[in-house]
């Protein structure tokens, strides 16, 4: 008795076929999805690197300068040099809310420098403000700190947020804050001068500020802001 062999073989079905391809669509899909996301966050987190590294460089030169400011004082010289000597520093002689001026010899070369902090609040630019000016000149010998010539600034920290919020703190010994809504400017020769004598019980000036980059954080919804604060100590002033 002859007996035929079946060639009939089984095979997906459309319906088969179609689960499959959803099911691959979807799992195609929620990969690339994390990719994206990643990609984002990459981007974002990336961004607030650069800013706070902007940021850290510019409070550890404000750091620096303070450190020195004041340095040589009127003692180092017995009180034979006065204050139009680029020999002897006059310290904080100007400070407010948005700018601060010192004397100091921050390269340690015997020669006093000029260094200026000048907040800019316009808005755009080549500079990129509203952003934080820094100036650093030697000091012009016999001429006063208020008589010096105007310095050549240079942006220190760029795409600062306007908070309505000082940007520079003055705390005297006891760590009490000094008000700078008005501000506190030498125009005296005299040691002792009452503005000389104020001036120098500052002990400690913080800066604060918040920086944005362009662009948002479109996976947190909001803008990319890295805030930073910092306070120096000043011995010499």
């Amino acid at each position: 008795m002859n007996r035929r062999k079946s060639n009939t073989r089984k095979g997906f079905s459309l319906l088969e076929m179609m689960m499959v391809v959803f099911i691959l669509t979807l799992l195609v899909g929620a990969i690339f999805r994390l990719i994206n996301q990643a990609q984002v966050k990459y981007s974002v987190e990336t961004r607030k690197l650069d800013l706070t590294q902007q940021e850290r460089d510019s409070i550890d030169q404000f750091t620096r300068d303070l450190h020195q400011a004041g340095y040589p004082s009127p003692l180092t010289y017995g009180n034979r040099l006065d204050l139009s000597s680029n020999r002897m520093a006059a310290g904080i002689w100007s400070i407010s809310q948005t700018d601060l001026r010192m004397e100091a010899d921050v390269d340690g070369d015997g020669f006093v420098e000029e260094i200026a902090y000048h907040y800019d609040n316009s808005v755009g630019g080549a500079n990129n403000c509203p952003c934080l000016m820094r100036a650093s000149v030697r000091k012009t010998d016999n001429t006063m700190p208020w008589a010096q010539p105007d310095p050549v600034y240079y942006t220190q920290v760029q795409n600062i947020v306007t908070t309505g919020q000082p940007l520079f703190l003055a705390y005297n010994d006891s760590g009490t804050a000094i008000d700078l809504t008005t501000p506190k400017v030498l125009a005296s020769a005299s040691l002792t001068d009452p503005t000389y004598q104020f001036l120098h019980t500052i002990r400690n000036v913080g800066i604060r500020f918040t920086t944005q980059a362009a662009g948002n954080d479109l996976e947190a919804k909001r803008l990319i802001q890295v805030s930073m604060s910092g306070m120096a100590r000043v011995p010499s002033n």
